[in-house]
């Protein structure tokens, strides 16, 4: 463990009262940990190099005020330091197996966390970066320029301007006592609220289904449709733009294209 990550650690303990500490995950610039606090009981620590990533966080969380999320209870900028609620029992919602179940439970978060947003990051600054990244690496241009264009398209039918998850998966989506699901690590980015559907279906791909991936993508975007009331067709463009974007996050990070996953987002289109 890096030194300055150790007194990051040592300062959240004393300022907070932390014990018991485990690791979740833990890089040179950031980490997740489990603890016990004096004052607040079960919590999860957050160390990001990056104190805006938190803060972005930290502001959605605040305001959500444990309304399906969790609860935030303290935020050190300077230190970068963000001290959350543990939800217990944290069954992510990729357990459940039923579709019906899942997009139920995720309809419930997804029409109760979107507030009005005041001036942050948006949705497009994500496609246009990706934009920027493709044509200076001559990589997926016209992939990138696609996605961007629906992205634009979303931003230009719908008005509504909410702080969004940004990435409201299964894995995001946990389980409380009550037997309510609750959403954790938001993005805090802006956008219209439908920029919050395609990570969840693009998730849906990893869960067990006995159709293939294009008929339970279909349904699932038929479910999300008629229960939300967004039009399919703008959906499908969702997808398509949520596919391209992370894919091409895998380039930057090093790895391959999922071209199964891109050439299925095409065929949704026709």
């Amino acid at each position: 463990m890096e030194t300055d990550m150790r007194d990051k650690i040592n300062y959240a303990v004393k300022e907070w009262g932390l014990g018991h500490l485990e690791v979740i995950y833990e890089h040179l610039t950031r980490g997740v940990f489990s603890a016990e606090s004096k004052n607040f009981g079960p919590v999860i620590l957050k160390i990001n190099q990056h104190k805006s990533q938190l803060e972005s966080e930290y502001r959605m969380l605040e305001r959500l005020s444990g309304r399906h999320s969790c609860r935030v209870y303290a935020f050190d900028e300077r230190a970068g330091l963000l001290l959350e609620e543990r939800i217990f029992p944290g069954t992510v919602l990729r357990r459940e197996t039923s579709l019906e179940k899942r997009i139920q439970m995720f309809l419930q978060v997804f029409c109760e966390i979107h507030m009005p947003a005041d001036s942050s990051a948006t949705y497009l600054n994500w496609l246009e970066r990706i934009c920027e990244y493709c044509a200076q690496h001559h990589v997926a241009e016209d992939l990138a320029s696609r996605a961007h264009a629906f992205c634009v398209e979303m931003f230009e039918k719908y008005p509504d301007r909410v702080l969004l998850h940004g990435d409201l998966h299964h894995d995001n989506l946990l389980l409380r006592t009550d037997g309510s699901y609750v959403m954790i690590d938001p993005k805090g980015v802006v956008g219209p609220a439908i920029m919050d559907l395609p990570r969840f279906i693009l998730n849906e791909l990893d869960t067990i289904h006995a159709s293939s991936d294009r008929q339970h993508i279909e349904e699932v975007i038929r479910l999300l449709g008629g229960q939300s009331g967004y039009p399919a067709a703008d959906i499908k463009k969702l997808f398509y733009m949520e596919t391209v974007l992370a894919n091409i996050w895998c380039l930057e990070d090093g790895e391959e294209m999922n071209r199964q996953q891109l050439e299925l987002a095409e065929l949704l289109l026709l």
